[in-house]
């Protein structure tokens, strides 16, 4: 069975890569020196696409985007398009090691001689994708280039170099420390290297520190993982601290890490940290509207869930809450998760009549699928509250709403 699930997954991938041929010219299949001396002959961009069979989104970057008349066209104008399978191929493990490649697909674009012009990991829907290949061509006729030199090997650790290039060596990523311990310039291209896979506090440290120098000399993308985590650190600190300013300034200092839609992924999250550690609702729910956080009201329901339960005692925080949900109730967009979430503000709020009639509509509901088992048994013990009038007696959970990932 196994073996035919994998002959499934490499049969689609190879039809997925003929009709890549077919629609773009350009795609070469040799070796990556061949490449770079076709994009010569041609004077053209190389865009390297490294990626791995069972790659979920690598699959459909090939079947949704790729093939996109509006990408075509802008790859048979400018670009030698090489696919190079980062597990199976020599030169896709070199140039993963050489880029440092953070998830996949990671797309490298660079011109003839080899220089550097961008890099980017991920789905990129055609709306995206297409910008990203323009402003590439734009940076390669201003000349602004990444400090990337033109070589696949050089001198890297070893603890770095195995995670891109096994050779049954065993290295511990704490050697990582001792090697940046002795560099005596961390900005050069293995120390960056391998400074973007560690999460060492004082190289963390110096990353933040330097971190619009290390953007302008190598791009965001190997950037982002350790800026996420050091920001998601330090969110949490402010809130703990009630500084605002501190967190407002941070978000200005890393916003330039992210492209768009990585931003409107974390921010989130750093906001809901500072909230976490300091409670102050008041704020929350004006970030929330100051960064415009959830643009559906599912995201936003989502994040109301643990603030009506921390907030359970300060009737001025639920009852600025509940005008959203009654407003959501008029237009008959609740579900049975904003239909919890309404009772229990009218319960906190000590509203029982409101409180009671709000839980029969809840009981009246379908809970038989799987996501909700959880909610009737909370449910019912909401109901017994209710029932007592007692608004210290039920201890909620905050119950999420499934929300269904999206690639683009």
């Amino acid at each position: 069975m196994k073996k035919n699930i994998f002959y499934m997954v490499t049969t689609c991938c190879g039809l997925l890569l003929s009709c890549l041929l077919h629609a773009q010219e350009k795609i070469v299949q040799g070796t990556y020196a061949e490449c770079q001396a076709l994009a010569k002959k041609e004077n053209k961009l190389i865009l390297i696409d490294l990626y791995f069979v069972g790659c979920m989104p690598c699959a459909e970057m090939d079947k949704q985007v790729f093939p996109d008349p509006a990408v075509v066209s802008e790859l048979k104008a400018n670009y030698i398009l090489y696919k190079t399978d980062v597990m199976k191929e020599i030169d896709g493990k070199r140039l993963a090691r050489k880029y440092g490649a953070p998830g996949f697909p990671t797309y490298v674009i660079v011109n003839p001689d080899g220089k550097t012009l961008l890099t980017e990991s991920g789905f990129f829907g055609v709306d995206r994708f297409v910008p990203f290949l323009k402003e590439a061509v734009q940076r390669s006729k201003s000349e602004l280039f990444l400090a990337f030199n033109n070589s696949l090997d050089n001198n890297y650790p070893a603890a770095y170099s195995e995670r891109f290039i096994k050779t049954g060596e065993k290295h511990d990523f704490a050697e990582l420390e001792g090697y940046l311990d002795q560099q005596k310039d961390l900005f050069c291209e293995a120390a960056f290297l391998a400074n973007s896979v560690t999460s060492f506090p004082k190289y963390n440290d110096w990353v933040y520190t330097h971190l619009p120098q290390l953007i302008k000399m190598y791009g965001s993308n190997l950037l982002r993982n350790k800026i996420s985590a050091i920001a998601s650190k330090k969110s949490k600190q402010y809130g703990s601290a009630q500084q605002l300013d501190s967190l407002e300034s941070m978000l200005t200092y890393i916003r330039p890490t992210f492209n768009d839609k990585l931003w409107d992924t974390f921010l989130p999250t750093f906001i809901s940290n500072y909230y976490t550690s300091s409670k102050d609702a008041n704020t929350y729910l004006k970030l929330i509207t100051q960064f415009n956080l959830y643009t559906t009201w599912d995201l936003r329901s989502n994040a109301f869930g643990q603030v009506i339960i921390d907030q359970a005692k300060e009737p001025k925080i639920l009852n600025k809450i509940l005008a959203e949900y009654q407003q959501q109730q008029s237009i008959g967009q609740l579900d049975v998760i904003d239909n919890y979430r309404l009772t229990l503000l009218y319960y906190y709020l000590k509203d029982f009549k409101n409180a009671t009639k709000s839980v029969q509509t809840l009981l009246k509901a379908d809970l038989s699928s799987s996501n909700h088992s959880t909610l009737k048994k909370e449910i019912l013990a909401l109901k017994d509250a209710i029932d007592k009038k007692n608004p210290d007696l039920f201890q909620a959970k905050d119950i999420k709403k499934i929300i269904p990932f999206k690639l683009s």
